[in-house]
């Protein structure tokens, strides 16, 4: 992880809560950034739930071996992707939000701080933007309500920009796979 988002890394931990647009390039520098966040985490005495695709994980879990002992590794709860976003068939908002709140809450019930990542993926075929940006917008309140650390993955060249901007609009930073910037004014 590089100097910004590490320095991120800390602020976060320090205030407990932050909901963050990851808008991504490189599967390079993502594998990076996402093993940097759970290490960090988990190093923090953190509960992470982390949701990723099936291709993407092993690879993300691979270097988290050669970091994290056994027992450290049990702080992180892997989802997989479309199971999670996906677990009626479609992207339903309400069904995702419960569901994650149940995760949380089984985190807070380990007495320690929670943050999460979610990969958002969807196919072609699917128009879902309306539904993104009802479920990001709800996953704001409850990040902060929470107080949780809340990272939300985007490929960057799968997102629109009326997509973007509404992202855009509801986290309080936005990550590029080598910068943070703070969106403070949203």
């Amino acid at each position: 992880m590089n100097e910004k988002i590490a320095n991120l890394a800390k602020t976060l931990t320090a205030t407990g809560k932050g909901h963050i647009f990851y808008s991504s390039n490189s599967l390079e520098d993502y594998i990076r950034n996402a093993v940097s966040f759970i290490v960090y985490g988990i190093q923090q005495g953190d509960y992470v739930l982390f949701v990723e695709n099936s291709r993407i994980f092993p690879m993300i879990q691979k270097h988290l071996k050669e970091r994290l002992t056994e027992e450290e590794q049990s702080a992180l709860h892997y989802i997989n992707n479309f199971d999670f976003y996906w677990r009626n068939g479609n992207f339903h908002p309400p069904t995702i939000l419960a569901y994650l709140d149940e995760v949380m809450a089984a985190g807070n019930g380990t007495k320690r701080n929670v943050r999460t990542w979610g990969h958002v993926e969807w196919s072609d075929s699917q128009d879902i933007e309306r539904e993104i940006a009802v479920y990001e917008n709800e996953l704001d309140r409850m990040v902060l309500h929470n107080e949780a650390i809340s990272v939300c993955a985007y490929n960057a060249e799968r997102i629109s920009e009326e997509l973007k901007n509404k992202l855009l609009s509801c986290h309080g930073y936005l990550m590029t796979d080598n910068s943070i910037i703070s969106l403070a004014n949203k």
